[in-house]
């Protein structure tokens, strides 16, 4: 109910404000009239100890690491894992990850191990490309200092106002939808990472601490 007073602020939670100006990779993507929305958290746990839990986001996979009934209510009966899991630590460009069991799944345009999946088209999905509602949507994690990463979800569009009225219809009403899945996916995140690096620092002998 307060989205139309908030947008401006929740379209961007937690994104700095170097984060907001700079370009991104994978906003290519999206060619002309970005209309970027940059949501960000600051995750105490080196980036290496973030990224195998975003190679393994998905639908059939680790699930979205949200809110498991609001997912199911919506037809997704997704189960989200909060382990890392070997089997699912393989990504490359032009593999698929799924949102929706009936649905295509969303394709990885650009990937960096360790650093950025960007998932859009590369190519136009129809003969005409105007047809096509371009937008793309990608993790970022950026280090900061040893034990210490920022995790950047970026999502870019093609200028909404230009779009039909239902379809601004429909962007309007799943953007705070977006909002309320988003960060608790980002939340999530955060604590799988802060936990297992917690673990990790734990078991470590004092000896072995002072060599990290």
């Amino acid at each position: 109910m307060t989205w139309p007073l908030t947008k401006r602020w929740l379209r961007n939670w937690g994104a700095r404000k170097d984060e907001l100006g700079r370009r991104w990779p994978g906003d290519e993507l999206v060619a002309a009239n970005l209309e970027p929305h940059t949501r960000a958290v600051e995750i105490h746990a080196p980036a290496e100890n973030v990224w195998p839990w975003i190679v393994q986001f998905g639908f059939g996979k680790a699930g979205f690491y949200s809110y498991e009934l609001l997912e199911r209510l919506v037809g997704i009966p997704v189960t989200n894992i909060e382990t890392i899991e070997a089997s699912m630590q393989s990504l490359a460009v032009g593999d698929e990850v799924l949102l929706h069991p009936k649905a295509p799944g969303i394709p990885v345009a650009m990937v960096e191990p360790g650093r950025h999946i960007c998932f859009g088209q590369l190519e136009p999905q129809t003969a005409n490309p105007k047809e096509d509602m371009k937008q793309s949507w990608s993790f970022y994690v950026t280090p900061e200092k040893r034990d210490t990463c920022r995790l950047v979800l970026r999502a870019c569009y093609q200028e909404i106002r230009k779009r039909p009225l239902r379809e601004r219809a429909g962007f309007a009403l799943l953007q705070p939808i977006d909002f309320v899945m988003e960060q608790r996916m980002l939340r999530t995140l955060k604590r799988l990472a802060e936990d297992t690096y917690a673990r990790h620092e734990a078991a470590l002998l004092p000896q072995e601490r002072d060599l990290v």
